[in-house]
């Protein structure tokens, strides 16, 4: 009781003084918070971090629905949204819904309205990853412009009673970007897709998790809500992807400044190769699964304390096996596929206006974290039967002007081995973004979001293409 009196405190002092930043550090060093979740408040939008912080409290066990429900009081701070687990984050701070029922169960989301202007012909034209071909349009003009609601995000919280001395918390999150419905007007009934759906128990040092989650492999994202359901720089440096796994986590302060975190995960071994083509409700065994083994991944992270701003490195590994199947004129052959990775990820406060975070990576076969996507493992007899090796990585600058405004500026880049690549294939793909964030409420922002692809083909110059996207976000939380 004591310590909720103490969080409340701290909350209150902050807003009054506009100074969430500082109460973030001081709870990091009190190891209230770790590093990562410092790490990711710092890369939320000034005016979402107190909402942000809140939340992260109630998820770990440290608020409960009714404590918050105390802050959404007039005499209290103004009410948290709860955010997404890992890298990315939730805006807004509406008074969460909760059930009427005896089960702790909290509703968040963010709606998105986003609309955008394209000067080529993309893989996905309101999130774009990277250009077609030049010429590839049948039109001779491959702009195009359009509105979508469907990178809107829903969710449930759930804060359970204390099992063994861990407290017990769930999350289920959606959106819409699992396709359109079949009808003529069907292109704006955006179907639900499973992000998040899992389980936690958190005791003072340890975590263990079982559910669909974020990869520890390479955990952070850029900040953007052009590309909010799928991570900016997504297939041009910045590996990701949400997936069944059995995670553990324990946490270690080293000094009162250095801490210490270390990752361990089983997850599902699929390797990016799941045909996209049609809608199914079966699973057949692919590359992946064919492996007969969970896929491995592994995070060791430092933070360290300097004038009380928390600097956060972090070293991640991941390996898998599986196996290429495929025809060599008329006889059966299979290859076999060590699918591994090594990242880099950096988040670096130099001042609570400035921040630099980033990412690189080396691998092969990495193609369900969206390197090298589609073309990650060759065909049976081709270069790249073993999988194909590829790194980048990418890098953002975040300026917090005010509690209203932000800027983030990032570069991004993905090249893989072009002797591992068909003549015609992707052997470059570049991305240049710079967006303009308002708060105009607690719980409404404007984005404005400027991108250009540059993607090259292997040995097909002509085919070259540039392309740039301009996008308006109006994001309403809850």
């Amino acid at each position: 009781m004591r310590r909720l009196v103490l969080l409340f405190g701290l909350c209150a002092a902050a807003l009054a003084q506009d100074s969430v930043d500082a109460l973030a550090r001081l709870l990091a060093q009190k190891g209230v918070i770790t590093a990562d979740d410092l790490a990711r408040l710092n890369s939320t939008a000034g005016a979402e971090r107190m909402q942000a912080l809140v939340s992260l409290l109630q998820s770990k066990g440290l608020l409960t629905t009714t404590d918050v429900a105390r802050l959404n009081s007039p005499s209290a701070t103004p009410p948290p949204a709860p955010p997404a687990r890992g890298p990315e984050t939730t805006v807004g701070s509406a008074p969460p819904v909760t059930s009427q029922t005896k089960v702790p169960v909290t509703l968040y989301g963010n709606i998105v309205i986003n609309s955008f202007f394209d000067t080529s012909l993309n893989n996905i034209e309101d999130i774009p990853l990277f250009t077609g071909k030049q010429g590839s349009d049948p039109f001779p003009n491959d702009k195009s412009f359009g509105m979508t609601a469907r990178q809107t995000r829903l969710g449930l919280k759930y804060q359970g009673p204390e099992v063994g001395g861990a407290k017990l918390s769930g999350q289920v999150e959606t959106d819409f970007l699992g396709g359109q419905a079949a009808f003529g007007n069907g292109v704006n009934m955006g179907l639900l897709r499973l992000r998040i759906a899992m389980g936690r128990l958190d005791w003072k040092d340890f975590s263990l998790e079982i559910g669909q989650d974020w990869s520890i492999f390479a955990p952070l994202n850029p900040t953007s809500f052009a590309e909010y359901a799928i991570p900016s720089m997504s297939a041009s440096g910045n590996p990701w992807i949400r997936q069944p796994q059995i995670q553990a986590e324990l946490r270690h302060a080293l000094s009162d400044a250095l801490k210490l975190k270390w990752q361990l995960a089983a997850a599902d071994p699929n390797m990016g190769d799941y045909p996209t083509t049609t809608f199914s409700s079966g699973r057949s065994p692919l590359i992946g699964e064919r492996g007969r083994m969970p896929e491995l991944d592994t995070r060791l992270a430092f933070t360290d304390t300097v004038d009380g701003r928390d600097y956060g490195i972090g070293v991640s590994g991941h390996y898998g096996r599986g196996k290429d199947v495929g025809t060599i004129g008329v006889i059966n052959a299979i290859r076999p596929v060590d699918s591994w990775g090594v990242a880099l990820d950096w988040s670096l406060p130099f001042s609570k206006l400035f921040n630099i975070t980033g990412e690189a990576y080396e691998g092969r076969a990495l193609g369900i974290f969206s390197v090298t996507s589609g073309e990650a493992v060759g065909a049976v007899g081709t270069a790249g039967e073993h999988g194909v090796l590829s790194r980048g990585g990418w890098l953002q600058a975040q300026f917090s002007l005010n509690p209203k405004w932000q800027v983030n500026l990032a570069y991004g880049v993905d090249q893989p081995d072009a002797a591992e690549l068909p003549v015609g294939n992707r052997d470059k793909n570049q991305t240049y973004m710079g967006n303009l964030m308002y708060k105009l409420t607690s719980s409404v922002t404007f984005a404005w979001e400027y991108r250009r692809m540059l993607t090259d083909f292997r040995n097909q110059l002509f085919a070259d293409e540039r392309g740039d996207q301009s996008n308006l976000a109006v994001v309403y939380g809850f």
